[in-house]
């Protein structure tokens, strides 16, 4: 079944944003759709519908299609609001510095479960809550963070977020190590 980009031209302009980078960095990598879509988890229809601004990408599907291709999610996202089971994230920055690839990201977290896969080896998040609490960190032990506290992890595991009595609000940082 086929799922429309929301409606409005916001939505309408992230899906074929999006969607044209995906094929840009497939393309660049070599990678065939059935490549992609065996190596990501992901449907090749599914991918076919995102690479055309068919579908909506939501930030599990992203951080997978990031992880098969081996980029930082940021490599597929400009600024563009997108959405999970539980979290809302919003690009802020990027940058490089000798030892890795930054990005900073602003989170609305509900209070509802976001299971993240692994992402690449060494990946580091830090998690700091703004407004709330929240709990983040490996699935197997996750750690409960109130406003102004900071949390950091690597993320080559099966990772959640979830907020704690309502939503809360937060800045995330990846490291991605060269």
């Amino acid at each position: 079944m086929q799922t429309p980009p929301s409606s409005g031209p916001d939505a309408r302009a992230l899906a074929t944003a999006v969607g044209s980078r995906i094929r840009a960095l497939r393309t660049r990598a070599g990678i065939g759709l059935t490549s992609l879509a065996a190596g990501s988890g992901l449907g090749k229809g599914t991918l076919s519908e995102l690479e055309n601004g068919r579908r909506n990408p939501t930030l599990d599907t992203l951080f997978a299609i990031a992880t098969e291709l081996s980029v930082p999610l940021s490599d597929l996202l400009s600024g563009e609001e997108v959405h999970g089971d539980a979290v809302t994230a919003t690009l802020l920055g990027r940058w490089e510095d000798p030892e890795a690839l930054n990005e900073v990201y602003r989170l609305t977290i509900d209070a509802r479960t976001q299971l993240s896969k692994p992402h690449s080896p060494g990946v580091r998040e830090v998690l700091t809550v703004l407004t709330g609490a929240a709990e983040a960190g490996p699935s197997a032990a996750p750690v409960p963070l109130r406003a102004g506290e900071t949390h950091t992890f690597v993320a080559e595991a099966e990772h959640l977020y979830r907020g704690i009595g309502g939503p809360a609000s937060a800045v995330l940082t990846m490291r991605y190590p060269r």
